[in-house]
């Protein structure tokens, strides 16, 4: 079966040995600073653009990305394809015309980073994380001398943590004062509001599953899982 454009565009870059970053909403380069949000985006949820509104309004941001990551570190691929997750990006942009969407071949955000600032090299970039993707980034276990790979990766990128589910504000700065040590000052603290800060993509799909319809994707995002039949529950033999 023929690819469609999408469905290309993700193979040549999960066909790239290094990491590599391709971008489906435009196609001229970054300037300035980007606040990228790397996620599974499956699906898109408004607490994802939430964080990115938010992290527009920190000092010097000038952009917002959703960027996904096509290898993940916690997780396979399940639910919906690839290409229907930028689907979903790109109609998730129909209400929000302010956001670029991305897609990167790394699970590691030191990796992504690399593919970034390679692909847009006049841009700089903060990464927007909850705190589960905050204490992975400090896990040695996805590293093999992690002070040492986190210290280029500090060096040029901010890191804006945001509170999410039961790990409040107050938790993400604790940790960050515990284990970020000497890369602590850069990492920004960001407080979501609360009902955002609750919302999960597994929520979203599993009320899909159950025939209910959720009520925090973007209504864009909703019109197009409901065009393409996502998530719904199989057919019964």
């Amino acid at each position: 079966m023929e690819l469609t454009e999408t469905e290309e565009r993700l193979r040549a870059i999960d066909l790239e040995f290094a990491p590599a970053v391709t971008r489906f909403d435009a196609a001229n380069a970054f300037a300035g600073r980007v606040a990228v949000l790397p996620s599974a985006f499956n699906p898109p949820t408004i607490a994802h653009l939430h964080m990115l509104e938010r992290a527009l309004e920190m000092d010097g941001v000038t952009l917002a990305a959703a960027m996904l990551s096509t290898r993940n570190v916690a997780k396979g691929v399940v639910g919906a394809s690839l290409a229907d997750r930028v689907g979903m990006l790109l109609a998730a942009r129909e209400e929000a015309g302010w956001l670029a969407v991305l897609a990167v071949n790394a699970a590691r955000l030191v990796d992504q980073a690399a593919a970034l600032t390679t692909a847009f090299p006049h841009a700089d970039f903060d990464f927007v994380v909850g705190f589960d993707t905050l204490v992975r980034l400090f896990d040695r276990v996805y590293y093999d001398a992690m002070e040492r790979e986190l210290e280029p990766f500090f060096a040029r990128h901010r890191v804006i943590a945001a509170n999410r589910g039961e790990a409040g504000i107050e938790r993400v700065r604790e940790f960050v004062e515990a284990e970020a040590g000497p890369f602590g000052s850069r990492i920004v603290a960001l407080e979501i509001d609360e009902r955002p800060a609750s919302l999960s993509s597994t929520a979203a799909r599993e009320a899909v599953t159950a025939g209910i319809e959720p009520g925090d994707v973007p209504a864009a995002v909703l019109a197009y899982i409901k065009r393409r039949r996502l998530y719904e529950a199989p057919l019964s033999r």
